[in-house]
């Protein structure tokens, strides 16, 4: 079983809406989870992209999820940015990829 790791960054386009932007926890994240995959997921059936949020926000305000940066694991939410939590629990992310693949 592949577990499938997707990072929705503050970017796209919706309608007549476009994100033009940059958003610094976006890059982060996506540096952190890079990382993870060269690291704690290599040799593992991990998979990891990035998806732009304002092409898919009404699928994540279904998952419960708000603001970017947002990271699924295997289509379920994981993590969405707060000022509380502004980033990942990384140990949290490793612990819930190896449960799911110790369940395959």
């Amino acid at each position: 079983m592949t577990v499938e790791i997707v990072q929705y960054k503050y970017q796209g386009k919706w309608g007549p809406f476009k994100v033009k932007s940059a958003c610094e926890e976006c890059d982060l994240t996506t540096a952190i989870l890079r990382d993870m995959m060269g690291n704690e997921f290599r040799d593992l059936d991990v998979t990891f992209e990035t998806r732009p949020w304002l092409n898919n926000w009404i699928f994540l305000f279904l998952k419960g999820a708000r603001h970017a940066p947002i990271i699924l694991v295997d289509d379920h939410k994981f993590y969405s940015y707060s000022k509380k939590n502004p980033l990942f629990d990384r140990v949290k992310l490793k612990d819930v990829v190896l449960k799911l693949l110790d369940k395959s």
